[in-house]
């Protein structure tokens, strides 16, 4: 079975598990999704809006149905809400909604597909792919986005964007399903291996790694954080690599260029408008003045994380959205750009192979699409933006890897690097529930989550549809453990979420833990206001490896980040402080522990409770019980100094050995930087199309991308 077609397969597949699992959600999805069709129009308590429902006119879906704070009626292609008054029930649509999801997504994935067969012609008939371009870029996700559409601004040059996916599901726009977008048809579902030092309570110890399939890759299905790192971070890059480019006072320009920037910081002289990636505040933020305050009170300011320095402190959030919507690289770089004529970009076209000449040269890219295999030619050169696993596969999948490696699977080496090394990533675990005893500062579905809700995302993009999985703030904590007091090596995502009802499960499926243990953890403290943190490891010593399964290139790779195994246990000795930093937040402090009574719950994680409650033990035993992704790997094609052990590309993302062949995504982090990864990588495609620019002598800046279209 060809690439494509297994995973359209698995879409399936998980849809119809998922349909079987709840069909009455389906009757109730009409409802829900022609009002949220319905962006921008303003809402009375009763309304008639007129909609299509194709083959849904005139029947009778909800009459009579509690929709919490009104109902909806379907009738004569008209949706009629009525007040009610009584939100007891709200929940039962929306966890439907929810548990439709992957089935709206599978529809989706195969309507695209075939769509795209449709408009570009039969698979047997290459329609208007040329021979040969100018450039090559592979995979088309956030480094990859930014990188071809800046190639594409000369004229004088064709470049041709290869992605494995299509065009971003329509469910991705709504900030609220981003926990719900781990499934096969938007993402490749990578899983560790079983740790040996840590996922002691995670289904067969395996640690979930989605990562994003499609145009604009993980920034369809990321919590579309904005955060840049600590300059400290580049810099050690500069050291790593030999090369001044890489260093803050450069790198800083590149973030620059990259924003649009309407943030919660905006004006304090440090963000730039005007670039392609929207950035907005967060819009939905019950009790975050209390946390902000208490914050100030234990010496963690209120201040902008994303300035030329770092210094420890809170933050409310920056997404990348654009009224409360999802603000990708497809809507960033490629929507705009899509029809520039030198410009070709090709859906469902998985890469298998870069090809050489005799002089290691490269010379083209064998692809799959729509079960046929192709191949074309790069007269100049070929850039690999596939992602931390994507771009090191297809490089061993090519010959260029581990020599002993390679041959084991039959694979010809043609250069033996050290592709797949390196591996590092941000392990997460979960702090608390810390409950509150003030109403409404926080985020409870069953109180929160109604058709008021809808309607305000509608009306000015806010509302708990605005915010995935109610993080709200980030915190930045140096321990002592930090290489520097500014330079943090722990951070937060802080969650201002009540225990609603199926909070439980909705960690359990994240975490993908066993026997329920967030249900089971959670459930006697339903219905209250609490905040929690997912606490993350900043700067990991603990380093792994990935390597291939087998030569097939639509086998998933086999991942072992190796957490918590650095020789001296200084990322598990981190966490542990970090932890009690935040218990001081939200106990200690008049703004949280004294005005809302903040307090941890006395109950203890399950699979911990022969630890004593709070000692140093438990919390060790929490770290390595509930351990998690925050979905940030780097480094499997590490930048470096040619000569020296680990460099797999040089200072100009060349690949060592090789003529005409780069890489640009997050692969090359020689070092994980300290918070989210996704505007770092866009930073590297920006940077390296300025390499490759000067390499060929072309000129920058010839046409402006059209950035702030509106009608998109």
């Amino acid at each position: 079975m060809n690439c494509t077609s297994q995973y359209i397969t698995n879409a399936v597949q998980y849809g119809i598990s998922s349909f079987l699992h709840s069909l009455s959600s389906i009757l109730i999805l009409g409802s829900i999704l022609s009002v949220l069709s319905l962006e921008g129009k303003r809402f009375s308590s009763i309304v008639n809006i007129s909609v299509s429902f194709g083959l849904y006119n005139d029947i009778v879906l909800f009459k009579g149905f509690p929709f919490g704070a009104s109902q909806v009626i379907f009738n004569s292609n008209k949706i009629k809400m009525v007040r009610l008054g009584n939100a007891a029930q709200t929940t039962q649509i929306f966890g439907a909604f929810t548990t439709s999801i992957p089935v709206l997504i599978a529809v989706y994935a195969v309507w695209f597909q075939f769509e795209d067969m449709i408009e570009n012609g039969s698979p047997l008939d290459n329609g208007e792919i040329e021979e040969n371009y100018d450039f090559i870029v592979v995979g088309a996700g956030s480094a990859g986005s930014a990188l071809a559409t800046r190639l594409a601004e000369d004229s004088s040059v064709s470049v041709l964007l290869l992605e494995a996916g299509g065009n971003p599901n329509p469910l991705t726009y709504i900030p609220f399903t981003s926990p719900n977008l781990g499934q096969p048809a938007t993402a490749y579902l990578y899983a560790t291996v079983p740790q040996r030092n840590s996922a002691f309570g995670i289904a067969n110890r395996s640690v979930p790694w989605p990562r994003g399939r499609g145009v604009g890759g993980s920034s369809n299905i990321n919590y579309m954080i904005y955060n840049r790192g600590h300059p400290n971070d580049y810099n050690q890059w500069a050291e790593i690599a030999g090369d001044k480019r890489w260093s803050w006072g450069n790198i800083f320009n590149y973030f620059l260029k990259i924003e649009d920037y309407h943030g919660y910081w905006d004006g304090n002289g440090f963000h730039n408008k005007g670039g392609p990636l929207r950035i907005e505040p967060v819009r939905y933020s019950p009790g975050i003045d209390y946390v902000l305050a208490a914050g100030e009170e234990i010496g963690l300011p209120t201040r902008d994380a994303n300035t030329i320095t770092q210094i420890p402190g809170i933050s409310p959030i920056d997404f990348t959205q654009k009224r409360g919507v999802r603000f990708s690289t497809y809507r960033a770089y490629i929507k705009p750009n899509e029809n520039r004529p030198n410009f070709k970009l090709l859906r469902y076209s998985q890469a298998t192979q870069i090809h050489f000449d005799e002089r290691l040269g490269a010379i083209g890219v064998t692809y799959m699409r729509h079960g046929v295999t192709k191949y074309v030619e790069a007269k100049r050169e070929i850039v690999l933006s596939c992602g931390t696993m994507g771009s090191a596969q297809l490089l061993m999948l090519s010959g260029i890897g581990p020599k002993e490696h390679l041959l084991e699977l039959g694979i010809a080496p043609l250069l033996d690097l050290p592709v797949g090394y390196n591996l590092q990533d941000h392990a997460v675990t979960y702090v608390g529930p810390f409950l509150l005893n003030k109403r409404k500062t926080s985020y409870l579905a069953e109180r929160d989550l109604g058709v008021n809700a809808v309607l305000d995302y509608i009306r000015d993009g806010s509302g708990p549809l605005s915010t995935p999985f109610g993080v709200t703030s980030f915190g930045f904590v140096a321990t002592s453990y930090a290489p520097h007091p500014s330079w943090s090596d722990i951070f937060w995502s802080m969650h201002n979420v009540g225990v609603h009802q199926s909070l439980g499960d909705d960690l359990d499926a994240s975490y993908s833990t066993i026997g329920n243990l967030f249900r089971n953890y959670l459930q006697p403290h339903v219905g209250q206001d609490a905040h929690y943190i997912v606490q993350v490891g900043g700067l990991p010593k603990s380093v792994g490896r990935m390597w291939l399964s087998d030569s097939e290139p639509c086998s998933l790779p086999i991942i072992d980040p190796k957490y918590y195994s650095d020789p001296e246990g200084q990322d598990l000795n981190a966490m542990v402080e970090g932890i009690q930093v935040i218990l001081r937040l939200y106990e200690n402090t008049t703004s949280l522990g004294g005005r809302l009574g903040a307090r941890l719950s006395h109950r203890r994680i399950p699979g911990c409770e022969h630890h004593q409650h709070r000692s140093r033990s438990y919390w060790e035993c929490v770290v390595r019980t509930v351990t998690g992704t925050l979905y940030h790997p780097v480094g499997t094609c590490a930048m470096g100094k040619p000569g020296e052990p680990g460099t797999v590309v040089d200072s100009q993302l060349r690949v060592l050995g090789t003529k005409g062949l780069r890489v640009a995504d997050a692969s090359i982090m020689p070092k994980i930087i300290n918070s989210n990864t996704n505007a770092p990588a866009m930073m590297i495609g920006e940077h390296c199309a300025d390499m490759v620019k000067k390499t060929w002598g072309l000129e920058t800046g010839v046409f402006r991308l059209n950035f702030n279209d509106d009608n998109y």
